[in-house]
């Protein structure tokens, strides 16, 4: 008899507001670390990543900006995908 395996467990999503996300990496206490990465970049891009920080709705997990972040705050992939999850349950 034929038994179907189970189900793959839900992926990470993502995209979250830029509510959830802030509230996620506050209770990983990583809100500061954003924040004086943000504050650390110059030029156009500093400027652009700071503009996006501030006034985007939502946080997109393939975008430049978490990329940045991510790299800056050596988040692993794991690390990203836990913070989305906290994220979208918030």
């Amino acid at each position: 008899e034929f038994v179907p395996p189970p189900p793959a467990p839900p992926s990470a999503p993502t995209v979250v507001s830029m509510r959830q996300a802030r509230l996620a990496l506050l209770q990983a206490g990583k809100l500061a670390a954003v924040n004086q990465a943000l504050a650390a970049l110059t030029g156009v891009q500093g400027e652009a990543a700071r503009i996006e920080w501030e006034f985007a709705a939502t946080v997109d997990r393939g975008s430049e900006l978490v990329t940045m972040l991510s790299t800056a705050l050596s988040l692993s992939d794991s690390d990203l995908e836990a913070l989305f999850t906290t994220a979208a349950a918030l």
